[in-house]
């Protein structure tokens, strides 16, 4: 009698044996989906909540704001002068940053002069300014006052904060001096040059003025007390005494999309692409030959990346140049991680296949708590960074 052989199969692969396995996905894109929605919420948030002041400025809106603020911070004169007040006003044409702390802006601005004023110099310093030009355009007699206006051009070196980035907010300063500002003469908003100096409605600005990337919030005069170390050499300056002085403002925010797609696309893709790597590789055989992966393949698949985020990392910190890491830098730094988890993952796999992880479940684990572990993580940052 002919026995006929018994075909052997190949060895089986372990599948996953947990119970309710599509459970176990269906509760992790659950939480994953909740914790992108609070993430995208806090977004949302931060990106629309109104701009804070800074905390040492007082926002004038009125005559009255500034006659009263004058009044109780502006102490006798400390010369044989008589205190002296000018109206001085405004109104940017252009403005364009010239690097991340690097501002250029032009426009006008003019002063009010009353006839019975004594001797002055008459113009204005923008006192934080690398350069400055001003050109004299007009000089007229206006009833018992003389008003001059000049076109001027600065750069100005301002310190902005990049932590938030790119749902950063920032303040543009523009300090203003008298040029003889050693003398008892303070610069005032001249309220009259506007129709309203009210910050929501733009006072100041030229309603074709563009900033590339930006949204600009409001615009307004402040005072800020100022304290200085120094006499400046001036005889009679009394560095103690706080002094007012006139700062015009911007409130800009950032225009979210760009940075998100020319920052963010690259870590995102990458992410994409690791968890495909995720959901292949295992023990069993048969699957990993239809997809053409080696653990070798994969670990200097994952090199690649590496050296990808690096790129987009180094492009990310020479646009902004902050000291420390910027928000949307720490998914980068998460891709790394992730990218060194994903990589021994593989060697896991092949080194330990009767790991308790994968003798059972193959993968299963690692592809369930692959989102959730990121969108967690990133939610814990995000709510540390603006909460």
């Amino acid at each position: 009698m002919k026995i006929k052989p018994i075909e052997m199969d190949e060895q089986a692969s372990p599948q996953p044996q947990t119970k309710n396995t599509r459970w176990l996905y269906f509760a992790s894109t659950l939480f994953a989906l909740a914790c992108l929605g609070v993430i995208v919420f806090t977004w949302y948030r931060v990106y629309n909540a109104p701009p804070r002041p800074h905390p040492n400025e007082t926002i004038v809106t009125t005559q009255n704001e500034v006659d009263n603020f004058l009044r109780a911070h502006v102490t006798e004169a400390q010369t044989d002068d008589p205190v002296v007040y000018i109206p001085t006003g405004i109104v940017i044409q252009s403005l364009e940053f010239k690097g991340p702390y690097t501002v250029q802006v032009a426009g006008y601005v003019w002063q009010r002069y009353a006839n019975d004023l004594p001797p002055l110099d008459k113009g204005v310093v923008f006192s934080e300014a690398e350069t400055t030009t001003f050109h004299k355009v007009y000089d007229a007699q206006q009833g018992n006052e003389t008003l001059i206006g000049w076109n001027f051009k600065t750069t100005l070196r301002e310190q902005f904060d990049y932590s938030r980035y790119p749902l950063d907010r920032q303040q543009l300063r523009m300090r203003i001096w008298h040029v003889e500002f050693e003398k008892d003469v303070y610069l005032q908003p001249d309220v009259m040059g506007y129709t309203t100096i009210e910050p929501s409605v733009l006072p100041g600005l030229d309603p074709g003025l563009v900033l590339e990337n930006w949204q600009i919030e409001r615009s307004y005069f402040s005072y800020r007390l100022i304290q200085y170390n120094s006499n400046f050499g001036i005889q009679g300056y009394d560095s103690d005494v706080p002094q007012p002085e006139l700062y015009f403002n911007l409130s800009i925010k950032r225009f979210i999309l760009s940075p998100l797609v020319s920052r963010g696309i690259a870590p995102l893709v990458i992410l994409i692409q690791l968890f495909v790597i995720v959901m292949v590789i295992g023990t069993d055989n048969k699957r990993l030959e239809q997809f053409g992966v080696r653990p070798g393949a994969v670990i200097f698949t994952c090199a690649a990346f590496f050296f990808a985020i690096l790129i987009a990392e180094n492009a990310l910190r020479d646009e902004v140049k902050w000291y420390g890491i910027v928000y949307l830098e720490t998914v980068h730094v998460l891709t790394y991680f992730v990218i060194l988890a994903v990589a021994a993952n593989s060697v896991s796999l092949v080194a330990f296949p009767n790991l308790h992880l994968f003798k059972d479940n193959d993968n299963l684990w690692v592809e369930v708590f692959y989102w959730p572990t990121i969108l967690l993580i990133l939610l814990v940052i995000t709510v540390l960074m603006f909460l």
